[in-house]
């Protein structure tokens, strides 16, 4: 005796099931990766209107304090050096904040496209560091949804400040180019540095915050993530996220 045949719809509704499900967790990371980034410009408003007036107000006082002791005839040479070091180690911390602030405030993700908002963070990071920054873009780019702006344009941010910080690099390659895959057609951007490089699998785990974090804004948004590096060699980045 033979058994029915499976009806032939049948296997086909799992992976339309799963094709959905993917889709709407993808939507969610977009609209969580949008007010992630409107939580983080809230974040550096409330510094910069806290902190940083607070350590304002801290560096008016110790000059009020320091033209009263030297009024006074009090100004003791130990007392002057310390005063001296507190207002240094406050202008220190201040242009630090100052610094963060800026390099992480909006840069018009609405109104600008990502080849401008990254020719403008490269010409940033060419300013501030001395570095060379290549950048090639295989164009044309087809425009990108917002959260992805976001998400990449973060990720390059946060590699090219690896690239000098960890790596010592002083040339950075970046490349943007649309490709084919199975499945449909990618963005691929790209950070090749000259730096020191590294071997990811001696680094400490406290070490991998900033590496951890670009891999979770790429896989939110349903791309990949890939870091190569040797020592002596440079570190690679590659992002490959759907179109």
């Amino acid at each position: 005796m033979s058994a029915n045949p499976p009806p032939a719809a049948a296997p086909s509704a799992l992976p339309s099931r799963d094709a959905e499900a993917a889709s709407r967790e993808i939507s969610a990371s977009h609209r969580l990766m949008h007010v992630t980034e409107r939580e983080l410009q809230r974040i550096l408003l409330d510094i910069h209107d806290g902190p940083v007036q607070h350590m304002y107000a801290a560096l008016s006082q110790l000059d009020l304090l320091r033209r009263a002791l030297e009024a006074g005839g009090h100004a003791e040479p130990e007392v002057a050096d310390r005063m001296g070091r507190i207002r240094q180690l406050l202008e220190s911390g201040l242009n630090e904040v100052r610094s963060f602030i800026g390099a992480f405030r909006p840069p018009e993700f609405e109104a600008r496209d990502l080849v401008t908002l990254v020719e403008g963070l490269a010409m940033q990071h060419e300013a501030h560091t001395d570095t060379r920054i290549d950048l090639v873009v295989d164009a044309p780019l087809p425009e990108v949804p917002l959260p992805v702006k976001i998400a990449l344009y973060r990720v390059l941010q946060e590699g090219l400040s690896n690239a000098y910080r960890h790596g010592g690099a002083d040339r950075v390659a970046v490349r943007m180019r649309r490709v084919v895959r199975t499945g449909g057609p990618r963005l691929r951007v790209s950070v090749s540095d000259n730096g020191h490089g590294f071997d990811p699998g001696t680094v400490r785990p406290e070490k991998h915050f900033g590496v951890d974090g670009m891999r979770d804004r790429v896989e939110m948004i349903g791309g990949r993530f890939r870091l190569r590096s040797s020592p002596s060699r440079g570190t690679t980045i590659a992002v490959e996220v759907p179109l």
